[in-house]
């Protein structure tokens, strides 16, 4: 199978939507406000922090917002310079500051960034743990949203044949979707979803 035809492909997962009703974005939106666009968005790894604090910048540019992202990877104590400017540069109030990730970041230079982004309209980040910002919203994962995830990517069908080692895999995993879903494209790679289940469930 070629690995853009790969149903678990990585352009195949970003396309997946924060699962929230338009209801929900309506609340979630008035908690935000609520809290002055200063808020978190906290859940373990793989739990869709990434994927809601995206759709939250998208949302608030429909409503007129500037969002600006910085995205942190594992052991980025500091932003990269760079970066850093480019984040801050001629920074509003029309601006919604998201950090994702903003806990790798060590207390110095979390303390100098919200310093820096008072200037900004808003500021919004993600983290594994509560206590940076107020929390907006806690992510959380289950077998049944995997199963849900899966089920959209390759069909009712499929997944009624994956569905038996999906409870194997979200607890191999620790609850992380993403590398379960990983996990998934390794055994697409392999064979169909029909060949049995993934190794190691």
């Amino acid at each position: 199978m070629r690995a853009r035809d790969n149903p678990f492909a990585v352009h195949r997962i970003h396309a997946l939507r924060f699962r929230l009703t338009e209801d929900g974005w309506r609340e979630l939106l008035a908690r935000l406000d609520a809290l002055d666009l200063r808020a978190a968005i906290v859940g373990p790894e793989g739990a869709g922090k990434t994927l809601l604090l995206e759709e939250l910048g998208a949302r608030l540019g429909t409503l007129g917002r500037a969002p600006r992202l910085l995205t942190l990877r594992r052991g980025d104590r500091r932003p990269a310079p760079e970066a850093r400017a480019a984040l801050l540069a001629g920074l509003g109030g029309g601006d919604v500051v998201l950090v994702d990730g903003a806990d790798e970041l060590g207390s110095l230079a979390w303390s100098s960034l919200r310093r820096a982004t008072r200037a900004a309209g808003g500021l919004v980040v993600t983290s594994h743990r509560p206590g940076l910002l107020p929390t907006l919203w806690t992510c959380g994962t289950s077998v049944e949203l995997l199963a849900d995830l899966v089920r959209e990517l390759v069909g009712s069908a499929e997944a009624e044949v994956l569905r038996p080692h999906l409870a194997a895999l979200f607890d191999r995993h620790r609850g992380d979707l993403r590398a379960a879903l990983r996990a998934l494209y390794d055994l697409y790679g392999a064979s169909p979803a029909t060949a049995g289940p993934p190794p190691g469930a």
